[in-house]
């Protein structure tokens, strides 16, 4: 095998994958979205082959339900202590700029 000074480039790219979901209750207008964005380069139609509750699939909504049944008093905190907890992350993460 030869060697030779030849020098190769490697070019790797970002890769964003956006996921977009929207829900059209008049048909006439579905078509309408779906052609539209069949025309933008990089957009791919997926048709949903599952059930949805509140935009989730329903196995992952029913896990969801499932744990929050689950939860005790002493598991959850106050509206009040949320915010306070929220209000500092925020402060912390400001902090860090």
């Amino acid at each position: 095998m030869e060697c030779d000074d030849t020098k190769f480039i490697l070019t790797l790219h970002k890769i964003e994958v956006m996921n977009l979901t929207i829900e059209i209750e008049d048909q006439e207008n579905y078509l309408f979205i779906k052609e539209l964005l069949g025309r933008l380069e990089g957009v791919k139609i997926v048709k949903n082959d599952y059930e949805t509750v509140e935009g989730l699939p329903i196995s992952v909504f029913e896990k969801i339900e499932k744990y929050g049944e689950s939860l005790k008093d002493e598991d959850m905190i106050s509206k009040k202590d949320f915010f306070k907890f929220i209000d500092e992350e925020i402060c912390r993460l400001n902090s860090q700029k």
